[in-house]
């Protein structure tokens, strides 16, 4: 029967050398203010110096007759496409086409370009939905990225002619 060999020493050596850096990084972390200077340099990136060294987004267009065509969704998409790039995916799912795009760095992406597709999107939805537009800063690689969320979102009542006090007036119908 033929002997087992054993492990290679190099891979002996690796697993050994990673193990022991576990331990010293969890016996460092239990020293008190061992995430102090962690901290602190998070909250100079995100409250100080406010500019990430990179950007990304995700944005949800929900799709149905009533709401924007598929023409103007492609439209921003494009134009998603120019602001980040070319570095986007695009997403199929049941009722909505979703966008994620990479990571670009700051250097490439322009802000006020990107608003102003945003400001268009609004204006698409305005009519049947309200937009949540999240900004949140995460750290990535020893830098911050700053990610848009984006989603239209359908309110939970519909609009009636009836909420506006223009109309009511008209019929005759008083508020307290």
């Amino acid at each position: 029967m033929r002997e087992r060999d054993g492990a290679d020493p190099v891979t002996v050596l690796q697993r050994y050398s990673s193990a022991a850096a576990k331990r010293l990084t969890d016996v460092a972390s239990g020293l008190p203010g061992a995430g102090t200077a962690g901290r602190l340099g998070r909250l100079w990136q995100r409250h100080v110096r406010e500019r990430p060294d990179r950007y990304r987004a995700s944005i949800t267009f929900p799709t149905a007759p009533d709401r924007p065509s598929v023409g103007e969704v492609h439209g921003w998409i494009e134009e998603l496409e120019y602001a980040f790039e070319g570095r986007l995916d695009v997403y199929a799912r049941r009722g909505s086409v979703a966008v994620e795009t990479d990571r670009i760095s700051a250097e490439l992406f322009d802000e006020a370009e990107f608003d102003a597709i945003c400001e268009r999107i609004e204006d698409g939805y305005s009519g049947s939905h309200s937009i949540a537009h999240l900004k949140k800063l995460r750290r990535h690689d020893d830098g911050l990225v700053r990610t848009h969320v984006i989603v239209p979102v359908k309110p939970l009542f519909p609009r009636d002619e009836a909420d506006d006090p223009a109309a009511r007036a008209a019929t005759g119908i008083e508020a307290d």
